[in-house]
This record gives structure tokens, sequence and C-alpha cells, in this order.
């Protein structure tokens, strides 16, 4: 396996740790704020690409005072107090990251803002723990394209069919296989090396 992979690479909500309860409590907040209402399922439902589109599919052609871009200020404002009353729950695949970090070198592709995923990584102790961090802010395409992917192959100096990707959402996974990389979904109770080719 070892000589298979020359990089692995991780998206964060949903793969890593479980923070869209923390998130969703943020939006909701500034939302009602701004007398507009949303519900969990919506939440849901619009996320998984950068703020820059997650706000406006929330927004859903209702009048509101605030550009999507201040509605994100004020929302990160909220998570920095909110991650620390409630801190995220760190999923299975995070016992991984110690693991595999000592073979290969470990990168994150995540759709959320950078001030979103520095967050995360600040609550949970993970700031040293990957090489190359890129977050929606830093691609012109969020996934299912691949830009991510392989800008975060190309940091850490690896071909992207030698890399490795913790996934699980279906425009995550196929991000990562259109880059032309090996994908775990974690959403599967599969071994990890039976994805290794």
């Amino acid at each position: 396996m070892k000589s298979r992979v020359q990089a692995v690479l991780f998206d964060l909500d949903g793969t890593l740790v479980d923070s869209m309860a923390v998130h969703f409590e943020a939006y909701r907040h500034v939302f009602e704020e701004l007398g507009l209402r949303i519900d969990f399922q919506t939440f849901l439902a619009c996320s998984g690409g950068p703020a820059r589109d997650t706000i406006p599919r929330l927004i859903d052609g209702r009048r509101c005072s605030l550009e999507p871009s201040e509605i994100h200020v004020r929302k990160v404002a909220v998570a920095k107090r909110l991650f620390r009353e409630m801190k995220p729950r760190a999923l299975a695949t995070a016992a991984l990251l110690p693991v595999l970090g000592t073979h290969w070198p470990l990168g994150l592709v995540s759709s959320g803002s950078r001030a979103s995923v520095s967050l995360v990584l600040e609550v949970m102790g993970w700031e040293s723990t990957f090489r190359i961090v890129i977050s929606g802010d830093d691609v012109y395409r969020g996934k299912p394209d691949p830009e991510g992917y392989l800008n975060a192959a190309r940091a850490v100096e690896a071909d992207p069919c030698a890399c490795l990707v913790f996934e699980d959402a279906d425009d995550g996974i196929a991000a990562a296989r259109c880059a032309g990389m090996q994908v775990i979904d974690v959403r599967e109770c599969v071994p990890a090396w039976r994805f290794v080719t």
C-alpha cells in the first residue's frame, strides 16, 4: 500500500468532524436577526459548497438587508463563540490522522470558507496536522470540480493518481475521482485497502 500512495487527502465536515450542527446554529442565529427562518434540513440541502454559494441558496429569493458576504462575516463571529461552547465531535476517520501522518503527507480539501476551516482546525487542535489546507475560498470552482484536489496534490508534490482521498459526500467523491485519485467513501464500512489499486 505504501508504495502505491504518495499523499493522503481528507475532506473535513462529515469526514473528520461532525460540525454541521454548530454551523447551522450560527447561521440560524444570524438569519433570525435578519427576520428569516431556516431549518436544519434546508441547511443541509443547501450546504456542501463555499459560503458564497450556500448563503444565496439559504436566502432563497427572500428579501434580505445584508449581502451574502456580510452574512458570512456575522456567521463566523457567532461560530467562534459556539465552537467553544459546543465543541464538535471528532469522527472515527480522525483516528487515522496520527497513523497515516507518520507515513505520508496529509492534505485537507474542504468546501468551507478559510475562516470556518481554520476555526475548526483550531478548536480540534489540528492546526499543524496538514501540510496543505485548501478551502472553498482557495478555488474558483468547488466540488464536484476537481480543482481543490488537484491543487492539493500539486502542493504536496504528489501525482493525483497516487493520492488517497477520504470523503463523505457525493460531490467530494466525484471531485476526487475526476482528479484521478483513489477514494474511500467513509459512509461505507469496508476496509480502506480494498480501494488501493
